[in-house]
């Protein structure tokens, strides 16, 4: 395991010292009257020598910039193939507040208290309130329950204290710099804590130590088994009484040879999706004119908009071979945004951008679903239970469960810029059928192990339990000073607000600290926002 000294914190000598001092009482607690006696002289000169015991505050741009030197010598092709979990190293409080530079939003501080025996998050008031916050919160509230019914013993106010962080949303609300840009990984240290990401977490080790963990839709089927013993009804079978479970074909009368041979998907435009797109379209042209534009544009578009424009081509071709055959792609929104600037111009140049709302038993008539995202569409999983192929699209993000998902086996993969989809789709309806069939089955029996209790055993133990056992054990709680004073005097903890608190004697047994001035002080206008796009 390599080691990485961190440069991130311009802090005094008497601080340092402090820190050291503290550490070493915590780990060799047998040797306190040896260590007091050799550290005395050292604190003794240094506070001499400090300013008023004030800390340097800390720069954010040193910081970022220093982290390629120093992880310069890490081996990147085993940083790629390990699994943070398993390189979870020992941390404390200290450790933790150094996350804090590194978030914009969506990233918190959750302490147990023995004292009061309840859990507390933090929010720093240096970050922004915005898309993913509520997400998190969620999480918060989840998740303390689950940590005290699994781990009942470690949370009494016997107990010592615990701190871990905590970030949750779509994308991990990191600050967006040129190295996140870049995805010139490591863009953090590698000694950096353990960060609990409940959502989409980067593909590539951008922060080696972010681990992945259940977005907030699927955590509370976790939760339930905590709860219950019993697999959520989301992970079971659609029927009757559950109309919100899979889709399995046999559940439905789904055959793969009567399936409509199209790429489908559906979801709801969002006004984010405009902020990296500039207007493509000039006013009066329309039609063909227009699809030339875009077409020679096409790499400006995000995906969603890609899909729109391959459909709009595929219904094209159909009308003019009129061969009878359906168009290839049907990829539209369902809905679209208030106001969507790329939505008014392809609606201006005469391109049909929206068709009907599908859920997700209109959508598993299909031979072919591809998981592009957008608001209120079907997650991977939902469409890997479908009884058509899965045509994954690889994107800059991954979920916790996808390193069970392999390429042709479970799914069909297609490049971030679907440049390959058509050709993926000659390959799987013309080329090999039989070989795509397959992959769809076995997609299915993959979806399918989430609703049986065999199988959710498995994964609430590697994606639940066995993160949240080694983040506890590798904490080190501190015995020289009371948390909350190591959280008030760092440059970084001052500015940290409590925001929740929770019992979790019972599920969501938590309450808001603050009200809805602080939130709507941190929150910005996201229409506003270009950096967030990854």
């Amino acid at each position: 395991m390599v080691t990485v000294h961190n440069n991130n914190h311009a802090v005094s000598l008497r601080t340092k010292s402090i820190e050291l001092f503290d550490r070493l009482l915590r780990r060799d607690g047998g040797l306190l009257i040896l260590l007091t006696l050799l550290a005395m002289p050292l604190l003794f000169s240094q506070f001499l020598l400090s300013d008023n015991g004030s800390n340097r505050a800390l720069t954010e741009s040193p910081a970022m910039m220093n982290v390629a030197e120093v992880n310069s010598h890490i081996n990147m092709t085993a940083l790629l193939e390990s699994n943070p979990v398993d390189n979870i190293r020992p941390y404390d409080l200290d450790d933790l507040l150094r996350v804090i530079p590194y978030y914009d939003h969506a990233m918190a501080l959750l302490i147990y208290d023995p004292i009061d025996d309840r859990f507390f998050a933090y929010y720093s008031t240096n970050h922004r309130w915005k898309r993913g916050c509520e997400e998190l919160t969620v999480s918060i509230k989840m998740i303390v329950y689950i940590l005290r019914r699994l781990f009942p013993q470690r949370f009494t106010p016997t107990s010592p204290e615990f701190a871990m962080v905590i970030s949750a949303g779509d994308v991990p609300g990191v600050r967006v710099t040129s190295c996140v840009k870049k995805k010139d990984y490591p863009c953090s240290p590698l000694d950096l804590p353990p960060i609990l990401h409940f959502g989409h977490v980067f593909q590539l080790p951008l922060f080696p130590s972010m681990i992945a963990m259940p977005s907030s839709k699927h955590l509370k089927c976790f939760n339930y088994w905590t709860r219950f013993g019993s697999v959520c009804e989301e992970f079971q079978p659609i029927r009757p009484g559950n109309p919100h479970g899979f889709v399995f074909g046999a559940n439905v009368d789904l055959a793969w040879e009567y399936l409509v041979p199209q790429v489908i998907w559906r979801g709801e435009d969002h006004q984010v999706f405009q902020s990296i797109v500039s207007k493509l379209i000039p006013r009066g042209v329309t039609g063909s004119d227009a699809m030339d534009v875009l077409r020679d544009h096409i790499d400006e578009l995000i995906p969603q908009y890609k899909g729109v424009v391959y459909t709009a081509d595929a219904e094209r071709e159909a009308r003019e071979t009129q061969s009878g055959k359906l168009p290839w792609a049907n990829i539209k929104f369902s809905n679209h945004a208030k106001d969507s600037q790329m939505y008014l111009q392809f609606r201006q140049a005469g391109i049909p951008v929206t068709r009907e709302y599908m859920d997700n038993k209109d959508l598993a008539k299909f031979r072919y679903q591809i998981d592009l995202g957008g608001g209120n569409s079907a997650g991977t999983l939902e469409k890997l239970a479908m009884p058509g192929a899965l045509f994954h699209h690889a994107t800059a993000t991954k979920e916790y469960y996808f390193n069970r998902m392999k390429p042709y086996e479970h799914y069909i993969p297609i490049a971030p810029d679907l440049s390959d989809l058509w050709k993926k789709y000659i390959w799987a309806e013309s080329e090999s059928p039989g070989t795509a069939k397959k992959i769809s089955e076995e997609g299915t029996k993959l979806a399918a192990s989430f609703g049986t209790p065999e199988g959710f055993e498995s994964i609430f133990e590697e994606y639940m339990r066995t993160p949240l056992l080694r983040v506890m054990e590798a904490y080190e709680p501190s015995m020289y000073k009371p948390w909350r004073t190591i959280v008030s005097d760092h440059v970084e903890g001052s500015s940290m607000k409590p925001i929740v608190r929770c019992t979790a004697s019972g599920p969501y047994d938590c309450q808001n600290i603050v009200g809805k001035k602080f939130f709507q002080e941190l929150r910005v206008d996201e229409d506003l926002i270009e950096e967030d796009q990854y």
